[in-house]
């Protein structure tokens, strides 16, 4: 069996769940870290116990470099400069997406994608000489929503839709 190729599963944010933003243009590399909050403990009869409590997930993204075209460009850029931290300001969604056909011809990949609320949290301003970066961790929480997704490889613009089940 062939590995996946890492375009195979991508990260999207948004600030109002309807326009995108492919996460990653900047980076070789891109990874949500889990945190899993696990605590591991032996009694007095050497009987070893594990409790897992969940996941604090987090995607760190840097280098961000801020450019005008990007979806998240205004808005992140205001959140940055003036410090904003306000649920109204750096709350938005965040798709983690799979996909299962990749059709060549028309550069598209189809999947499905679990989307829910994000915080996307500004962590510096400015950067090296390469441009003005802005690079910002992902908090994603709450519940899932199953979508399907569609990747046009041209544009780098996803198509979220209802999940419908075969």
């Amino acid at each position: 069996m062939a590995k996946q190729e890492r375009n195979r599963g991508m990260f999207f944010g948004s600030w109002d769940g309807e326009e995108w933003e492919a996460i990653g243009k900047d980076n070789d590399e891109l990874t949500k870290e889990l945190n899993p909050d696990v605590e591991r403990s032996k009694n007095v009869l050497g009987e070893a116990t594990v409790t897992h409590s969940g996941y604090e997930p987090e995607v760190d993204v840097d280098p961000y470099y801020m450019d005008p075209d990007r979806v998240m460009y205004e808005k992140m850029l205001d959140n940055a400069i003036q410090e904003k931290y306000g649920d109204d300001d750096i709350k938005g969604k965040f798709a983690e997406a799979f996909y299962t056909e990749v059709d060549a011809a028309a550069q598209t990949m189809t999947g499905y994608c679990y989307v829910r609320d994000a915080y996307f949290v500004p962590q510096s301003t400015g950067g090296d000489t390469t441009g003005y970066a802005i690079p910002y961790t992902i908090n994603p929480f709450g519940p899932m929503v199953k979508k399907k997704i569609v990747y046009d490889m041209k544009t780098n613009k996803p198509t979220i839709t209802e999940w419908a089940a075969a």
